[in-house]
Formats: C-alpha cells, sequence, structure tokens
C-alpha cells in the first residue's frame, strides 16, 4: 500500500513537472528569441493545419540581424491569372527556371515551393501545355544556394509568352501586354522584365512597346540558361483584368487604364495623331472636304473573309471616305501597320484578331466591327466593342443578316432555321474557319454613316 502512494505519489510529480514545461518552453524561446523571430513566425512554425493553407498566405519574417521584411504573398482568386510577389533575397535560376526567396536560417522555416504557369490563361489546357513551368520556393539561406552573377536593384516581372497563340494579335494583346502592363507600370519603367517561352521574331515585333514598358533590356530566359539573377522583389505572373483591356479601378491608385496603355502603344512605335479627324456639323457633302475621313478596311485571306471587298470600297467612298485596304499579317510590320492604323479615322473588320490594331487609332476614331453569324454579338461587345469605348473610341457594331454569310450557301434559302442551326457552332473552329461575309452594300452603308456621325461629335 506503501509503495503504491510513492508511486501516485512520483506520477503526479512527473506529470506537474511535464505539464510546466509544456508552458515555459514556448514563452522561453519567445523571449530569448525575440529579436529574431517575430510571433507570426511563430504561429506559423507551430501550425498544425495543413501546409498550403500556411504556405501561400502573407508572410512577414524578419532577418536575424537586420530589420529587413521577406513579403511572399501569392492571389490563386483570378479565374484567369496567379500572381506570386517575392520580396527580400530572391534569386532566378534560369538554367531551371527556378525563383527562390531566401530566409535567414535562424527563421527556421521549411523549404515551401510550388509550381506555377506564369500566364494569363491558367484554366487553357491547351495553352498552359506549351508554358514552361516556374517553381517558386521559400527557402533557408544555405551554401548550397547559387551565387548571385548579376544583381540590379530594380524589380523584375517574370511572364511565358508561350501557349500557340504567340503572333495572334488578340491575344498578344489580351494575354501578354496588356497584364505585363497592368502588372509593370507601378515600377514606372524599372522594372526587369524576364519572358519564357518566347520567340525571338515576337520580342523583335514587340520590342519598341516592350521599351515602353521597361527601361532595361528583355531578358530571354530560354536563351541565357546559365545566370543566376538576383533581385529585392520579383513578380511572378501577370494581372488579368477582362479581355483587351483594363479596369482602372484595380490597379494601383487607379492610374492605369486603357486609354493610357493605348497612348504607351502610339508612343512607343512613334506615331503622331493624337486626334481624330473632327467634322463639322451641317456639312454631309464629306466629297468635297479638303480633308476627306481616312476608312481602313482590314482584309482578311483565308476566314471571315469579304467576298465583295471592292464593292464595299466603292459604297464607302460615295460617302465621303478615303478608303484603303489592309492586310494583317501574323509576322508582318507591325511598326509599318501601325503607322497605317494611325493614320485612319474608321477602322473597318470582322471579328477578329485584326481588330486588335485597334490600339494604333488616335482617340474620337471610331471602330466598325462586322459580326459574323454564330450568336457572336456578345463575345464580340466584350472582345472589342468594351475595349473600344475604353480607349476614347467611337464603336459601331454591324451584324450580318443570314443572306450575307456564306453559311446560307450550304441551306436551302427558304430555311433559316437550318442556316441559324449551323451558326450555333460559332465557337467551333470548324464554323470559325468555314464561314466569310458578303455585304449588302445598301445595309452595311448605314453603319458607315452612323460611323460618320460620330465623328462629329
Amino acid at each position: 500500500m506503501a509503495s503504491e502512494k510513492k508511486i501516485i505519489s512520483l506520477t503526479v510529480k512527473v506529470g506537474l513537472v511535464l505539464f510546466a514545461v509544456c508552458i515555459l518552453a514556448p514563452v522561453s524561446l519567445m523571449v530569448l528569441l525575440r529579436h529574431t523571430v517575430p510571433l507570426q513566425t511563430l504561429r506559423l512554425l507551430f501550425s498544425a493545419g495543413p501546409t498550403s493553407s500556411v504556405m501561400w498566405e502573407e508572410e512577414k519574417m524578419d532577418s536575424a540581424n537586420e530589420g529587413e521584411q521577406l513579403l511572399c504573398e501569392c492571389d490563386m482568386s483570378n479565374l484567369r491569372s496567379d500572381v506570386c510577389e517575392l520580396k527580400g533575397d530572391v534569386r532566378v535560376i534560369l538554367s531551371n527556371i527556378t525563383i527562390i526567396a531566401l530566409v535567414h536560417p535562424s527563421a527556421s522555416l521549411r523549404r515551401r515551393s510550388r509550381r506555377m504557369k506564369p500566364h494569363a490563361r491558367k484554366k487553357d489546357g491547351h495553352v498552359l501545355a506549351s508554358v514552361t513551368d516556374v517553381l517558386v520556393s521559400v527557402t533557408p539561406s544555405s551554401p548550397h544556394v547559387p551565387g548571385c552573377m548579376a544583381e540590379s536593384a530594380a524589380p523584375a516581372v517574370v511572364f511565358s509568352v508561350g501557349g500557340g497563340y504567340e503572333g495572334n494579335m488578340f491575344h498578344d494583346f489580351t494575354d501578354v501586354l496588356i497584364p505585363l502592363f497592368i502588372t509593370a507600370s507601378r515600377f514606372r519603367s524599372d522594372v526587369h522584365l524576364l519572358a519564357s517561352d518566347a520567340p525571338s521574331w515576337w520580342l523583335d515585333k514587340y520590342r519598341p512597346l516592350l521599351r515602353g514598358l521597361s527601361g532595361h533590356a528583355v531578358i530571354d530566359m530560354d536563351r541565357q540558361s546559365t545566370e543566376v539573377l538576383c533581385y529585392p522583389h520579383v513578380v511572378v505572373g501577370l494581372s488579368f483584368h477582362k479581355e483587351m483591356s483594363i479596369n482602372d479601378a484595380k490597379t494601383a491608385g487607379g492610374h492605369y487604364s486603357m486609354a493610357a496603355f493605348a497612348r504607351l502603344a502610339r508612343r512607343s512605335y512613334g506615331l503622331e495623331r493624337d486626334t481624330a479627324i473632327r467634322l463639322l456639323h451641317g456639312s454631309s457633302d464629306n466629297v468635297k472636304s479638303p480633308r476627306r475621313p481616312r476608312l481602313l478596311i482590314i482584309s482578311r485571306k483565308t476566314t471571315r473573309a469579304f467576298t465583295n471587298m471592292g464593292t464595299v470600297a466603292q459604297a464607302a467612298a460615295m460617302l465621303g471616305y478615303e478608303v484603303i485596304v489592309g492586310e494583317a499579317e501574323q509576322r508582318s510590320d507591325l511598326s509599318a501597320l501601325a503607322r497605317l492604323v494611325n493614320s485612319c479615322d474608321v477602322l473597318v473588320g470582322v471579328h477578329g484578331t485584326g481588330l486588335a490594331n485597334l490600339v494604333f487609332l488616335p482617340p474620337g476614331a471610331v471602330v466598325v466591327q462586322v459580326v459574323p453569324l454564330g450568336g457572336l454579338e456578345a463575345m464580340a461587345g466584350e472582345d472589342f466593342g468594351v475595349p473600344a469605348g475604353d480607349m476614347g473610341l467611337g464603336y459601331v457594331r454591324y451584324t450580318v443578316a443570314i443572306g450575307e454569310s456564306t453559311l446560307a450557301e450550304l441551306h436551302p434559302s427558304d430555311n433559316p432555321a437550318a442556316v441559324r442551326s449551323q451558326a450555333s457552332l460559332a465557337l467551333r473552329p470548324a464554323y470559325l474557319a468555314g464561314q466569310n461575309v458578303t455585304l449588302n452594300v445598301t445595309r452595311f452603308s448605314g453603319a458607315l454613316s452612323l460611323a460618320l456621325e460620330l465623328l462629329h461629335h
């Protein structure tokens, strides 16, 4: 009986000691490390939650000997793009496209990393299949981390051009250049642009615009693969707002708009016109005017082409336009095309990539979008109608009638429902590649007259 009491007494004492250790040990650790590891980091270290729920929350960790902060923050909420920002001692290892933010070893943090695709079509599997992965990592500093081969005090933005749409101007602007403008503008040209999956011809084509975004030469990550670059701040991925445009309310201070991007595009390519022609009210006879409004018709050779281009051009000339017909090839001389577009007051084209040239129009000009069959009105407005308004341009939508589409030739003329059924395949490649347009000149003249009215305002 006496021995049992001793055992119980010993058990109680051991329990009290363990309880005291559990209470005092963390407190003592906090006191000892109060100048090196803040409470927020301790909460992260002792978190029992899943790693992913901690890894990409905002983390602010003081350096062991200095007052510097490391911020690692990722936003995965956007439906089109993921963006991570890392600050502190950040190293870009080009050989395996790895971005490492180094933490002082005394922080005792385990390495945390994730792979991401720095492209603004994160839900498009076809696009992402040809986009190079970037490994983003937060890791304690160690002798094994590659040393810096080049250091910069400026920040950097890492992005991909890949995806299979390179050279398609709509996708070049919507998926890469406009998101890059949104992401990089806050750095006021003092930023390094690190591009992956970028064909050399693509970089050459848009080099003037890239120079407008950055005062530093673009770093081609695929062709400078032996270097380790070090920055105080790296943004991985591009912010996306909407098709071919910008929601200025979402930008830093609301200072960056689609109109600002258009100004940058005009300035980058040395375009002189900042205002479209203004017609005087009451002077309806533009044919005798010393300066006739210039109308550019974007010609397509294969899909969604105008089959009666000559007749359309004659009708426009009768209304008082000086008519020009141009083509927008994938690898065309963009500088020359930009100058041509900027010299015009009205841009006409069937829904498609050629209309992306509207960024070079002078403010006050008008875009006339010809929308083929297929219920494309909403998409056409989103892709080019809204951006036109955001850039200070007038906009006219012309939706073709059944008789103006070559789809009508595939079905009896007395069965319009059959044509509409065929057109319901609008978003399929067979539809987009299989429809041309023969405009009813009398009907289309109404749209061209409306464009003239907009030039009066």
